[in-house]
């Protein structure tokens, strides 16, 4: 008996490459159903293009580990903000693009299940071994997707010890504690208080905006 079941293909590449060009293809058939923005569109099929690319170039070179290689530190060119793009959050293609029952289904919630079932599979662990640098594509995706980060695509976590920042006082410092204050209230100013230190506002004398004794004189 023959199955027509379709084959899955053994190499990681080929397999990425046919669940995300479904995913795009659908994005692209019943975007205009849904009410999507045009340019949205055009962003999403290429952002997928673009990590379908980098997939298979990442997964065709040797195999190298994060240890052994090293990068030279210099500071990222600043780049100019894009007009449009893509949504953020958790699960934001899953919302943007819902099943629906009564026309096509969309294959957002398909996407995800195979890729649940792709990062299952031993041969991609087997290559996550060796380029860990394809967590930078699978992540966004387990996030576009509505997909916790399983262990094997997780970032590392940095060894580097936190900045200090130095806490500033819940409270402004009590002025007066720099002063001697008598029982009835008034500074013992010390000879350097008097020559070096200001008289603090809140002792100073209130002086009245107007003339109280020219209001004083004047009758009803």
């Amino acid at each position: 008996m023959i199955s027509n079941a379709p084959l899955i293909p053994t190499d990681p590449s080929e397999r990425f490459a046919i669940i995300f060009r479904a995913l795009q293809k659908s994005v692209a058939d019943n975007g205009h159903r849904l009410k999507i923005h045009g340019p949205l569109l055009v962003l999403i099929g290429n952002y997928l293009s673009t990590l379908i690319a980098r997939f298979a170039k990442i997964a065709a070179r040797p195999p190298q580990s994060p240890r052994t290689r090293k990068t030279a530190a210099r500071e990222p060119a600043p780049k100019p903000k894009p007009v449009l793009t893509l949504p953020r959050g958790f699960a934001w293609l899953i919302r943007l693009l819902p099943n629906s029952p009564a026309g096509p289904i969309v294959a957002g919630a398909h996407a995800r299940l195979e890729l649940q079932h792709f990062m299952e599979d031993p041969t991609l662990q087997a290559l996550l071994a060796t380029h860990p640098s394809l967590g930078r594509i699978l992540r966004p995706l387990h996030t576009m997707l509505g997909l916790r980060h399983p262990p094997a695509i997780k970032r590392p976590k940095s060894t580097k010890p936190r900045p200090t920042r130095p806490r500033t006082p819940k409270c402004a410092p009590d002025v007066r504690a720099n002063y001697n204050i008598n029982p009835d209230s008034r500074i013992a100013f010390t000879p350097a208080q008097h020559h070096n230190t200001r008289v603090p506002p809140w002792h100073q004398p209130v002086i009245p905006s107007c003339n109280i004794k020219k209001i004083g004189r004047q009758g009803p």
